[in-house]
Order: C-alpha cells, then structure tokens, then sequence
C-alpha cells in the first residue's frame, strides 16, 4: 500500500513546474490590473500597479519563451522572432518602460483573465483534489463561451482604441512619435499572425472609408471635406505599403 504524498511534497513538486510561475505572472497581471482600473475610475490612479501589472505579463511571456528556446538550445532561431509571445513580450516591456497609458494594459489584462482560469481548472483543482463539481463546469463554460468574443474585443482595442489614443496623444504633444512607430509595427505583425486583428483593421478601414472618402462621381461645395479625403487616402496608401497586404481603395 502506497503512502499518501504530503501536502510539502505537493507543493515542491508544483513549485518546480515553469508552468506554475507563468500561471502566477497572470495572476499578478489580473490582481494588479483591477486595482489599477479602479484607482483610475475613482480619479486618483496609483501608476505602482500599472507597473506590477506589466511585470506580471513580462514574467508570464518570458517563461514561454524561455519553454520555446529550451534549456540545451545555444542559438535563437528565426521562428521564434516571428513568434507572437516575443512581440507581446517585446510591447509589454516597452509600455512598462514608458508613461502609462491605461488602455495599454487592458489586452493584457482580458488575456490573463483566461489563462488564469485555465490553469486553475486544469492544475490546480485537481491538484487540491478538488473533484468535478459545478466551480469546474462555469469556468469550463466561461472560457469555452466567451474566449472567441474576447480575442475579437482585444483585436478592437488595439486597432482602435490604443492606436487612437496614441495618435490623439501626439496631436495634444503628451505621446512621443517613437511610441506610434512601435505600436504600428506590432499591429503589422498581427496583422499577419491573427485573424481577429486581420478583420479588426478590415472592418475599421472599411468604416473610415465611408467616413472619409469622397467619391470622385459627387461634387461637393466644401473644398474641406475633398482635403481630408485626400489626406486619408495618402495616409492609408502609405500605411498599406508599410503593411505590404492593406487594401487600398482606388479613389
């Protein structure tokens, strides 16, 4: 008859898991992140958290990548500059370097939510011998239910909301340029690594179209409106080729 293994054994055994640090960078990143947002809501933010926050991310994506090089590989390969968890790892140490900027964290925040639940339903419940009960069943519906939404929701704030937010900021002189070249080429990457930012920048770049663009059929009275419309469609041109896979609407 076996012994029963000690709660002390359990515990140095999960402890020597990488997998149980990457699960507690995430954890960082949603206890963080929600105090943070609620020090922002109440109009007295405290910039401490915001900074734990991305260091929790940080600590969650180095230890991918450090699973992906591997403990014999002397040399970096090319595949793991093109992998995605190196381009967050690379934009959360640059947003964590830089001034805050609330909604930066927000895509980091929805990302931990769920690998948080995953790794507490697949490790640790079975490892505090929790049975199947009905804690398992709702996070297995939450994440099964809602993690496609989610990504599509991140994919939106990034394209939208946080590229926004920049560009207003360099037209009010409080963001640097430096920090809208970066953002850009980390959305050219997604753009080529995910779908969900694929037909995020679609659908945005189909609504500034009709925004925008003046159809060359229509007279207009306001030598404005044909400026801007001019101006739009050089900056997409110039994005497109940038992108190299961009639509571009001839005018």
């Amino acid at each position: 008859m076996t012994e029963p293994v000690s709660l002390q054994s359990k515990l140095g055994e999960l402890f020597q898991q990488r997998q149980f640090y990457w699960w507690l960078g995430h954890v960082c990143v949603v206890c963080n992140g929600l105090i943070y947002f609620s020090s922002v809501l109440s109009l007295n933010s405290n910039v401490s958290y915001y900074k734990r926050a991305f260091l929790g991310a940080l600590l969650s994506y180095a230890v991918v990548i450090y699973n992906s090089i591997g403990v014999t590989h002397t040399r970096i390969s090319m595949d793991l500059l093109c992998d995605e968890n190196v381009h967050y790892f690379v934009i959360a140490f640059y947003w964590y370097s830089y001034q805050p900027i609330t909604v930066t964290l927000i895509p980091f925040f929805i990302f931990s939510i769920f690998h948080t639940l995953t790794y507490t339903k697949s490790t640790l419940l079975p490892f505090l011998s929790i049975p199947k009960s009905e804690l398992d069943s709702k996070i297995q519906y939450f994440t099964d239910t809602y993690h496609t939404t989610a990504m599509q929701y991140v994919a939106y704030i990034e394209v939208v909301i946080i590229l926004g937010r920049l560009i207003l900021g360099i037209i009010l002189f409080r963001t640097s340029v430096l920090a809208l070249i970066v953002f850009v080429h980390f959305l050219r990457l997604r753009y080529f690594l995910s779908s969900y930012t694929r037909d995020a920048l679609k659908y945005t770049t189909l609504q500034l179209d009709q925004w925008f663009i003046v159809p060359s059929t229509e007279t207009t009275e306001k030598s404005t409106l044909t400026v801007i419309s001019n101006i739009y469609v050089s900056i997409k041109r110039l994005v497109s080729r940038y992108g190299g896979d961009l639509p571009v609407d001839k005018q």
